[in-house]
Formats: C-alpha cells, sequence, structure tokens
C-alpha cells in the first residue's frame, strides 16, 4: 500500500472531528459564504477572487473546464459578470461541516440570469465549497468550488 495515502479505518476516525464543535468557526465560515454571495451579487471581480486560495479549483456553473489557477478563476468571473444583468443568487438551505482548520459547505440556490431580451430567468442549482483556515489571518478561503445546476427541477 502506498504510505502516502492512510485510508479511513471506520466512522470513528470522523467522529471526533466531528465531535469537537466550535461555533466560531461555524459562524466564521457562514460568513465566508455570505461575502462570496455579496461579492457575486455585486459582481465584485476583487473582491469574489480575494475569497479564493492560490491553490483553489473551480467547477463553476458556466464552466466547460475545471479551473485551477487564480487567474483562471478571475477569467471565469469576468466572464459571468460581463452578462447584462450580471446574474445574482439568493442562497437556500446547506449543510456545515467543519473539522478544524477546514471546513465544507453544501448546500442549494437560486441563480437569476438575464436572457436575451431582457427577460430575467431563475434556475434551481447547488453548490459546493470547501474552506482552509488561512494561516497568516485566520480567515477562511475557498480551497474547493464546485456548482452545477439542479437537473429538471423548477424553482
Amino acid at each position: 500500500m502506498n504510505n502516502l495515502i492512510e485510508p479511513i479505518r471506520s466512522n470513528t476516525d470522523l467522529s471526533a472531528a466531528f465531535a469537537q464543535f466550535d461555533p466560531d468557526a461555524q459562524a466564521d465560515v457562514t460568513e465566508a459564504l455570505h461575502r462570496w454571495a455579496s461579492a457575486f451579487n455585486a459582481a465584485d471581480l476583487d473582491a469574489i477572487a480575494a475569497l479564493y486560495d492560490p491553490h483553489a479549483v473551480l467547477w463553476g456553473t458556466l464552466a466547460t473546464a475545471l479551473i485551477d489557477s487564480p487567474a483562471g478563476i478571475s477569467r471565469y468571473f469576468q466572464r459571468v459578470f460581463a452578462a447584462l444583468p450580471p446574474p445574482q443568487v439568493v442562497l437556500g438551505e446547506g449543510l456545515l461541516r467543519v473539522l478544524g482548520d477546514a471546513a465544507i459547505h453544501s448546500g442549494g440556490y437560486v441563480l437569476s440570469v438575464g436572457l436575451p431580451g431582457g427577460e430575467l430567468r431563475s434556475l434551481a442549482a447547488r453548490f459546493s465549497f470547501t474552506y482552509r483556515r488561512g494561516d497568516a489571518d485566520g480567515r477562511w478561503l475557498i480551497v474547493d468550488h464546485h456548482s452545477s445546476l439542479m437537473p429538471g427541477l423548477p424553482v
């Protein structure tokens, strides 16, 4: 067996991490999600790019390929924000798990996009963000972000 990869031997390996509930970390990660939504809704490229770790990976709702660089993430959101009107998100329910200096937040949202002719369309979507707590400042940064439309569900 490869010594670099340790298998999870049982569910109890994770239970200890989940048992260490940290309400401050829960609040901080929730705030990080809301900062992302606010930056997205303001079409603020600099603000949204600052929320991603330099080694982050993004599989965006409208992306045709996995994005794995800060420049690529900025280009993706630049294209998204160029739509007129810029798209908007309304966060829905989610599940947040904090595991020490990492956190996973999965949930749903409504994505509103402008169509040709000025019509606005709302689409049900889902997201998963994985965060890590920054070393120097303790800020929670996005290291992995996946977003996709819900298959076949109306809003």
